[in-house]
C-alpha cells in the first residue's frame, strides 16, 4: 500500500512539474506584455505601480522553474533534503502568488484610474512633437480618440481645423484615399484608444490574476504529493542513549 501511494504520488509530482512549468511560461508572457505595453504608452499611465504585479509575477514563475527541477529530483531520488527544500518553495510560492493575485485584482479595478492621464493627452493634442504619442497609439492600435473617433469634435485640435478635422494616425490603412480632413467616417478606425487599451490591459491583468490562483491550487496537490512522499521516507530515528551500551 505505501509503495502505490509512494508511486502514485510520483506520477501527480511529474505531471504537477509540467504544469508549473507551463503556469511560468504563461505567467512571463502576461508580465511581459504588460511591462512592453507600459514602456510603449508609458505617458498615459498615472503611475507605475501596475508593474508591480508583473514584478511578482516574474519573480513568482522563476520559483516555479526552481521548484519544478526540485520537483524532477525527487522523483528521480529520493532525498529527504530535497523533499524539505520542494516544500519550502511551495510557501514562498503560495506567498508570492497570494500577493500577486491580489494585486492584479486591485490593478484591474484601478485601471480607469490609472488610464486617466489619456483623456488630458488627447485633449491637449495639437499636432506637435508633443503629441507624437497620441498619433503613437493610434496608429499601433489602429484606433481613433478615447471611445471613437466623435471624441475629436471636443478637442481644440477639432475647433482649430473644423471640417471634421482628425489626426492623419487616424485613418485607416486599408483605404489609402483617406486624409485628415476626410469627412468619411468609414475610412477612419472605428474603436477608441482608450477602450482598446483598457481591454488589452484587463485581459492580460486578468490572465496573471487567473495563474496566480491557479498555482496556489497547483502548490496544494504538490505539497500533498510531497507530504506522502516524505512518510515514505522518514527521518532515521536514532537512539543511542538508550541502548543497552549506557545501562
Amino acid at each position: 500500500m505505501g509503495r502505490c501511494a509512494g508511486r502514485t504520488s510520483k506520477i501527480c509530482m511529474g505531471f504537477l512539474v509540467l504544469l508549473f512549468w507551463g503556469a511560468a511560461v504563461v505567467m512571463l508572457l502576461g508580465a511581459s506584455f504588460l511591462i512592453l505595453t507600459y514602456k510603449s504608452y508609458q505617458s498615459f499611465f498615472r503611475d507605475f505601480y501596475i508593474l508591480i504585479p508583473c514584478g511578482v509575477a516574474v519573480t513568482g514563475a522563476a520559483f516555479l522553474v526552481v521548484n519544478g527541477s526540485c520537483g524532477i529530483c525527487i522523483i528521480n531520488k529520493d532525498s529527504r533534503c530535497q523533499q524539505g527544500t520542494f516544500m519550502y518553495f511551495i510557501v514562498v510560492l503560495l506567498c508570492l502568488e497570494a500577493s500577486g493575485a491580489i494585486l492584479a485584482y486591485l490593478s484591474i479595478n484601478r485601471m480607469d484610474y490609472e488610464l486617466n492621464p489619456m483623456e488630458n493627452a488627447f485633449k491637449q493634442y495639437n499636432g506637435s512633437d508633443s503629441s507624437i504619442s497620441v498619433n503613437k497609439i493610434q496608429e499601433e492600435l489602429k484606433c481613433c480618440g478615447l471611445n471613437n473617433y466623435t471624441d475629436w469634435e471636443t478637442t481644440s485640435w477639432y475647433k482649430h481645423f473644423g471640417n471634421f478635422s482628425v489626426p492623419k494616425s487616424c485613418c485607416n490603412v486599408t483605404f489609402t484615399s483617406c486624409s485628415e480632413n476626410r469627412t468619411d467616417s468609414n475610412e477612419l478606425y472605428q474603436e477608441g484608444c482608450f477602450v482598446k487599451l483598457h481591454h488589452k490591459l484587463t485581459f492580460f491583468m486578468t490572465l496573471l490574476f487567473w495563474s496566480c490562483i491557479s498555482v496556489i491550487c497547483l502548490e496544494v496537490l504538490a505539497a500533498v504529493s510531497d507530504g506522502v512522499l516524505m512518510t515514505q521516507n522518514p527521518f532515521q530515528d536514532y537512539r543511542i542513549l538508550d541502548s543497552g551500551t549506557f545501562i
